[in-house]
């Protein structure tokens, strides 16, 4: 790299997955390797070699457990410092944090809040005996995927800003999905984990005039709901969150914005609560003359009806000259307990 261009994520434990993605979008452009492409722009960064290793070749994921353990250490780094395009990131890590590695599915144990658990005991005494149950989410591989298009001149820019741009899109296109899936009330399936707020019933908010007032009792609630679990995080709508950071003398509360929840809504989750898992390896592929149906929602390319229905607009990347990224993760999560997580809608502050 230039040294007119000073490494701006060198010290940023996410750099691995953004430069390997850049790296497989600037091979494709110059007709190169990522490798290569890894070596000459960022010559002292090791991991990035190995990271595209374990991303594009199957092969040496499944021999290699160096290159699915560094995969998965910039995959989970990149997640958690999502920042301000994702609450999920910080959520995720300060819950439990596991990879899938070579497993479909990972049992956890349930939380139970119960004090009587354990105790004291005499000399000689018995010892009270608690049998591990685990009754708690089984977290099986889900695909979270996304195609973002990237025209060719975006790579005329210099590598430095490439880098930034590629970084911008990822976070923005996976940060804000992540957190419209996690904090929903959808019901899992074969295709995604289950929202959170599934089966969890609102609690009311408070009807006090007053602003402060009401902001104070509905965070009581919502905390002391899930106080037997864990101490609070809490999540809210933009407005909720920026009226909790100004009218805090001082946060003692964790306070993350969401754009993904509705105004007025407002969620407190003990983080010991939650568990997450992510696959070892991303992946990162590529085209340049498919065609891509330019919708956020996901939908059939086409429907049998009368007439046929034809999904639009749809954009040949031949024609327009531009690359698709593809990345696919494998992620899943679940609660540990719904005592972990509260929450309520219509907040009047």
């Amino acid at each position: 790299m230039s040294s007119s261009h000073p490494d701006r994520f060198r010290r940023d434990r996410a750099a691995p997955f953004v430069r390997a993605a850049t790296a497989t979008l600037l091979a494709s452009v110059h007709n190169s390797f990522p490798g290569h492409v890894a070596k000459q722009n960022w010559p002292g960064d090791i991991d990035v070699p190995m990271l595209l290793k374990a991303a594009t070749s199957p092969a040496t994921t499944s021999s290699s457990t160096w290159a699915g353990s560094l995969a998965s250490a910039a995959v989970a780094d990149f997640i958690s410092v999502m920042g301000g395009a994702s609450a999920a990131a910080t959520v995720f890590g300060s819950g439990h944090q596991f990879t899938f590695d070579h497993t479909n599915g990972i049992a956890m144990p349930g939380v139970v809040a119960d004090a009587n658990i354990a105790g004291f005991v005499g000399e000689a005494a018995p010892i009270p005996v608690k049998g591990l149950s685990f009754d708690g989410p089984r977290l099986e591989r889900r695909k979270f995927a996304t195609i973002v298009p990237f025209t060719r001149e975006i790579f005329e820019h210099s590598t430095p800003n490439i880098e930034a741009i590629v970084r911008t899109v990822l976070t923005e296109s996976l940060g804000l999905a992540t957190d419209a899936a996690l904090f929903s009330d959808s019901a899992g399936s074969a295709i995604r984990p289950p929202g959170l707020l599934l089966g969890i019933a609102p609690l009311t908010p408070s009807t006090a005039t007053n602003p402060q007032d009401a902001m104070v009792a509905d965070i009581t609630v919502l905390v002391s709901a899930v106080a037997p679990i864990g101490e609070a995080v809490l999540v809210a709508a933009t407005d909720q969150a920026v009226a909790l950071r100004l009218r805090q003398h001082r946060e003692t509360y964790t306070v993350l914005p969401s754009a993904a929840l509705a105004a007025g809504t407002v969620i407190a989750i003990a983080p010991n609560g939650l568990a997450s898992a992510i696959d070892a390896v991303p992946r990162f592929e590529l085209a340049s003359e498919a065609t891509l149906v330019m919708d956020d929602a996901a939908g059939p390319i086409s429907t049998v009806g009368t007439p046929n229905v034809v999904a639009a607009p749809a954009r040949s990347l031949f024609q327009s000259d531009t690359i698709a990224l593809r990345v696919i993760l494998q992620v899943s999560w679940g609660l540990r307990s719904p005592l972990a997580i509260s929450f309520l809608t219509g907040a009047s502050w």
